[in-house]
């Protein structure tokens, strides 16, 4: 019987890899990943910034985080992730303009909540970061501005930088280049991959029980069934709409909402090369490369809490990622690959003078930066955001199922991330995984079941 993964993001792309590493030629089991859009990452696993921390988490997460952190590292090391995807530890910085910015100043997050309340993640942070913040990395060899802060932001009138955290406890990758690499390893593995796909009805054998999934590709009218005893709901934001589909009888719905926001990726005449690491702390990898991530509150040149990561792509080419400027009104499309059609110009063009007066060109005696930036690419995410603040990764219980029997399979849902999703893939791929094999998952994830 095979395990069916809904959803070809991040979150089933990670758990097909770890599902896919204990796989035996021999193995009857097969694994499938079900996408109803035509390509992949056309949302947020495309197009996110792709931020990773250990200990930016409130306390029923901190086991969850520093699994996802340590598993990031270890893959990187293991595959080359600084040449493949980018992987390198980051610098964190915060900016505050004219006394308004964000400050490190809790012992731990308290929840997801900042997102929506448009205030930033930095304000997660611990206070007591092993990070030594008289020495931020940058001061031996990389071009930097007086303040100490690395060259590819341009100081701002009346701003001040305050360092929050080091590469020991904060990383970046480029995350559709992390998502390529686990779809490439699963699919050599034998997973199989539906691309275009719908899940439309559970197959029910004569006693009720979880015997398969009644599948259409396209447009076809035609329905295929795929037999299997085990399904996992990784859709993201769809993942709401997955479930009353697949189990219209069910007296409870998935509380995760879809949370939309624009972003800009460009290149800087100031950042053509990648950072070096003066430590030679070899996080990642070999080439002691280093990111860099800083986040500001609204100021009068911006209105939204903004963030932005100097990082890396494949074999080192360099990038600046801008983000932050959300809406939670606007509606979730029918699939993912329609969310490019939503993008607004106008949101567009405040990110695009966000990111200039962020990092563009300075000049002397005047206050707006000039625009010297090649945009890479524009983007709109919707990112799944619960609304306890933490992700849903557990087994769904059979009496939430409705009139469904599982037997000796099971429902599963692994969604909810929010803006956290790069950083805890990984870690919830592995606990998934363990999860559905009837392993002890590697975190606690007591506080993290469906409510």
């Amino acid at each position: 019987m095979s395990i069916l993964i809904i959803g070809g993001g991040i979150i089933g792309l990670s758990t097909a890899y770890y599902l896919s590493l204990n796989k035996s030629p021999s193995d009857l089991q097969e694994i499938h990943i079900i996408d109803s859009s035509p390509e992949l990452f056309a949302s947020a696993s495309g197009y996110a910034g792709g931020f990773l921390a250990r200990d930016w988490f409130n306390v029923h997460l901190e086991d969850l985080g520093a699994l996802s952190f340590r598993l990031h590292c270890e893959l990187a090391e293991r595959h080359g992730g600084a040449r493949k995807w980018g992987y390198a530890g980051s610098h964190a910085y915060s900016l505050s303009v004219d006394d308004v910015g964000v400050h490190g100043s809790k012992k731990k997050g308290s929840s997801g909540d900042w997102i929506l309340e448009g205030t930033s993640r930095a304000n997660e942070v611990r206070t007591n970061s092993e990070f030594d913040r008289e020495e931020n990395g940058v001061r031996r060899g990389d071009v930097v501005n007086p303040d100490g802060s690395p060259a590819v932001f341009t100081p701002q009138t009346g701003g001040t930088v305050e360092t929050i955290a080091g590469p020991e406890e904060c990383a970046q990758v480029e995350p559709r280049e992390l998502c390529e690499f686990l779809l490439g390893e699963a699919t050599r593995a034998g997973v199989q991959l539906h691309l275009g796909t719908t899940a439309t009805n559970i197959v029910k054998d004569d006693e009720g029980i979880l015997c398969g999934l009644k599948v259409r590709s396209g447009n076809s009218e035609e329905v295929e069934d795929i037999a299997c005893k085990k399904i996992i709901l990784t859709a993201g934001a769809w993942t709401p709409r997955v479930f009353k589909t697949l189990f219209p009888n069910s007296n409870i719905t998935i509380p995760i909402d879809p949370l939309a926001g624009h972003s800009i990726a460009v290149k800087s005449p100031r950042y053509t090369t990648p950072f070096i690491d003066p430590h030679k702390r070899n996080i990642g990898g070999k080439d002691n490369w280093l990111c860099y991530s800083i986040y500001a509150g609204p100021t009068r040149h911006w209105n939204f809490a903004t963030e932005a990561y100097a990082r890396l792509a494949r074999n080192g080419e360099s990038e600046i990622w801008l983000g932050g400027l959300n809406d939670s009104k606007l509606p979730l499309p029918e699939l993912a690959t329609d969310v490019k059609n939503l993008i607004d110009p106008k949101n567009i063009e405040i990110v695009r003078a966000t990111i200039v007066q962020l990092t563009g060109l300075a000049k002397e005696g005047v206050e707006l930066h000039e625009d010297d930036l090649e945009t890479v690419r524009e983007g709109l995410c919707f990112r799944p955001v619960s609304r306890s603040g933490n992700p849903i990764v557990s087994k769904i219980k059979e009496s939430q199922l409705g009139d469904l029997k599982v037997g000796d399979g099971g429902v599963w849902i692994a969604s909810g991330h929010g803006p956290w999703g790069i950083s805890l893939s990984l870690g919830t791929g592995l606990v998934v995984s363990e999860l559905v094999e009837g392993r002890k998952p590697s975190a606690d994830l007591s506080h993290l079941g469906l409510r």
